[in-house]
């Protein structure tokens, strides 16, 4: 079986090393669970021969993917995620049996065509995306409940004496929620869809805003599209949920922060180089902004003498959203794929 990956991503290369490890592959794995696991190589072969991953796979990574349909000739599987197909890349797709999709969106891929042709479409809905939804919900009620400050306080002596009834006995002012505030999703893939998804019950106002509008996902979650300039100037809140690359690089910057609504707050699990952090401490210390969470940073393991270490309304967290990658999140991330891909039988 020839299983081809059609576009560069690290966790195509974990699938691929858990059917058919290569020679980089234990590089590639010591560098993908850093701390997580002391023998990386050892946890993911156990892992994949409990999964019933055998011999006689091939794998290829597809380093052209705009000529994706010169490496579908004798493929039996195609792994993607953004990747565009069609009729003109699957009219030389002599073997193709699936498409398998790494998320819920098929909307790049010609489903119709494919189902003419016999060939499958499956889609995922991904662990690692509803847990970094859960870790935004988790750092935006921790920013409007004034979390870090009741912390803080707890370790604080108080003058009251000590009684069965002493509400908020140290005056923390930022102990507000999420009802009635407005919301702002900088960009809207999967996962913040689904942060708006976990927002409804919370009763607030969720806006995005993004390239393209989505009305579809706007009626199914109830969102409002707003252009970027309104959504600076209207959110409460702010997460951001954008790709790292050379359009969104600091794009929270002086000129960002002057544009949004004093005292709005600022989330961020897509990546450290979305935010000009000299720009982001800034405003944190003149008021501009009321508080930040972050997971991601320009310079990762943060700093202990880093500024946002000592800045009072920051919540820190060290790029745990997306979880702790042991044998339960390779089960539940990547563990459908593996199964999908096996059961595909070679004509």
């Amino acid at each position: 079986m020839k299983v081809v990956f059609g576009e560069p991503d690290k966790m195509f290369r974990l699938i691929g090393e858990a059917l058919a490890p290569s020679d980089a592959g234990p590089k590639f794995l010591q560098e993908f669970f850093l701390t997580e696991s002391a023998d990386p190589k050892a946890l993911l072969r156990a892992w994949s021969e409990k999964r019933g991953v055998t011999g006689g796979i091939d794998v290829v990574h597809c380093d052209d993917p705009p000529n994706i349909e010169k490496w579908l000739a004798d493929a039996d599987v195609l792994v993607i995620e953004n990747q565009k197909i069609g009729a003109d890349e699957l009219n030389g797709a002599r073997s193709l049996q699936l498409i398998q999709m790494f998320g819920r969106d098929t909307s790049n891929v010609d489903v119709g065509l494919c189902g003419e042709r016999g060939i499958a479409v499956h889609s995922l809905d991904r662990h690692t995306n509803r847990l970094v939804a859960e870790h935004v919900i988790m750092l935006m009620l921790a920013l409007v409940r004034g979390f870090r400050e009741s912390q803080v306080a707890m370790k604080q002596p108080s003058p009251l004496p000590p009684a069965g009834w002493a509400y908020n006995w140290p005056a923390c002012k930022n102990v507000t929620g999420l009802a009635g505030r407005v919301v702002g999703l900088l960009g809207l893939g999967q996962t913040g869809s689904m942060v708006a998804e976990y927002l409804r019950p919370f009763g607030a106002k969720v806006i995005y805003t993004r390239r393209t509008r989505d009305r579809q996902v706007e009626e199914k979650l109830g969102l409002t599209y707003v252009g970027l300039d309104e959504l600076l100037a209207t959110a409460d809140v702010i997460s951001l949920h954008v790709p790292a690359n050379e359009q969104t690089k600091h794009l929270v910057d002086d000129d960002f922060l002057r544009r949004i609504k004093r005292g709005v707050m600022i989330v961020n699990t897509a990546r450290g180089t979305v935010i000009d952090e000299d720009a982001l401490l800034r405003a944190l210390r003149n008021g501009t902004i009321a508080g930040a969470a972050m997971d991601v940073f320009s310079v990762e393991p943060l700093p202990l003498n880093h500024p946002f270490q000592s800045v009072e309304n920051v919540i820190l967290t060290p790029h745990v959203a997306a979880g702790t990658r042991d044998e339960a999140w390779l089960d539940l991330e990547i563990g459908p794929i593996i199964d999908s891909i096996i059961s595909v039988r070679v004509r």
